[in-house]
């Protein structure tokens, strides 16, 4: 079966193998991942002659492959295969269908791994990416934020009468607009851009209050495990105490 341990080798060296693959990729595929925000926003937001398409178009490809590359030796090396596909299926979506390849740069929410492997303090900001959902409500919303500024740019690009008038300004917008501050500073003047505006804000308003509720779970069960663990030590402090107590009374 494809789950079965290979001859020679039982699911616990293959776990380690696994793990030690991971380590190893961790900071290549950041850096992948990075290079290609450009190659997909460059495209939609200046024309781009020949032969930089081109050149642009195989170096996409060509990341897509190391991404598939890196997928299936996992997969392979995986003692448990079916778990592996569970917990890594958006990856394995993105390698069999390759349109969905923009969403590979939301690998770059690795880098709180890689700053804490090169020694950075960011062991609160860890185990908060650790709680469940935490992950996919980031990337939901670093995704959201980029593919609506580029839209939202798309749209308002050359209109009279816009004030979105770059990418930087876009994503500005964009930023302002989920998290509902609104400036007013730069807006929307066509039917697609106030479209675009509109999901902005009701999703931003409904993931980041569920980002917000998930950190505040976590910094009350923080406290409440703090507290436990205080009792805990007066406890034992008292017993110690007791315990001297009694023996001097022999």
């Amino acid at each position: 079966m494809g789950g079965d341990p290979l001859p020679g080798c039982c699911p616990v060296d293959r776990e380690e193998l696994l793990r030690r693959i991971e380590r190893f990729t961790d900071l290549p595929l950041l850096i992948l991942a990075l290079a290609l925000v450009p190659l997909l926003i460059v495209p939609a937001v200046v024309t781009v002659r020949p032969p930089w398409d081109d050149a642009i178009l195989v170096a996409d490809w060509a990341i897509w492959a190391v991404f598939a590359a890196d997928f299936g030796v996992k997969l392979a090396v995986a003692p448990r295969r079916v778990e592996f596909l569970r917990r890594h299926w958006l990856e394995g979506l993105m390698v069999l269908l390759p349109f969905l390849r923009p969403l590979r740069a939301l690998r770059a929410l690795r880098l709180a791994r890689v700053a804490v492997a090169l020694g950075f303090n960011v062991q609160v900001i860890r185990d908060i990416l650790a709680q469940r959902g935490t992950k996919v409500i980031v990337a939901a919303v670093v995704g959201t934020l980029v593919i609506g500024a580029t839209l939202a740019y798309l749209a308002e690009r050359g209109e009279p009468g816009a004030t979105i008038t770059s990418f930087g300004d876009a994503i500005w917008w964009a930023a302002v607009t989920m998290t509902t501050v609104g400036y007013g500073d730069v807006y929307p003047t066509t039917p697609m851009g106030r479209g675009v505006a509109v999901a902005l804000m009701l999703f931003g308003i409904a993931a980041l209050s569920a980002l917000t509720a998930t950190v505040a779970a976590f910094l009350v069960r923080e406290s409440r495990e703090e507290t436990t663990l205080a009792d805990l030590l007066a406890e034992l402090r008292a017993l110690r105490e007791e315990v001297a107590r009694l023996r001097a009374g022999e």
